[in-house]
């Protein structure tokens, strides 16, 4: 398993006719460590900087240990269960890609489409990636609607998510998913 991170890391590579130069882009200052490694391999790019901002944000508990299980990249999503055992599909109940935590909330076109709409609200990009998100939580005086609004979001992905797959019920649109996050976020 190990060995296909690092080879797929190792296809990222590209040449150019500019001096070479020895840069590590999974490190800020550009140069390798093992810990940088090691967050690579093991959370496969969700970098759990923000763990500590999650518990002070005025969410109920249960989205706080969501939350934290997200910052460490351990929410059961169809990719962390393969690591337990035999998944017979590993595709996003909402669009049929490989589903992995990066891709059920931030990459598939469902959350694409709540995070466009969330963006628009405030007047600036949110939702990028789970480091944009965690980086308001740090400022939670100055962000606390933002805040309320992001937790919402991933929760109400997360939980409809899990409709879909254990109550069978069927996606429409995404009228359902924002109904869900308005009321998640007034509560």
């Amino acid at each position: 398993m190990q060995d296909q991170i690092v080879l797929q890391l190792a296809s990222t590579i590209t040449f150019s006719f500019e001096e070479d130069a020895l840069i590590w882009r999974f490190s800020s200052n550009g140069v390798y460590n093992s810990q940088s490694l090691y967050r690579i391999i093991n959370f496969r790019g969700v970098i759990p900087v923000h763990v500590s901002a999650v518990w002070p944000l005025k969410i109920p508990p249960r989205v706080h240990f969501f939350l934290w299980l997200l910052a460490k990249n351990k929410v059961l999503t169809r990719d962390n269960l393969s690591l337990r055992r035999k998944v017979e599909d590993e595709s996003c109940l909402f669009c049929n890609e490989k589903e992995s935590v990066f891709h059920l909330f931030f990459d598939c076109v469902v959350a694409k489409q709540i995070w466009v709409y969330i963006s628009e609200c405030f007047g600036f990009n949110v939702g990028m990636n789970f480091e944009s998100i965690g980086n308001m939580w740090l400022s939670r005086k100055k962000f606390i609607v933002h805040n309320i609004l992001t937790s919402a979001v991933l929760w109400g992905l997360w939980k409809l998510r899990n409709e879909l797959c254990f109550q069978n019920m069927s996606w429409r649109d995404i009228r359902i998913l924002l109904m869900k996050v308005a009321i998640l976020a007034q509560n």
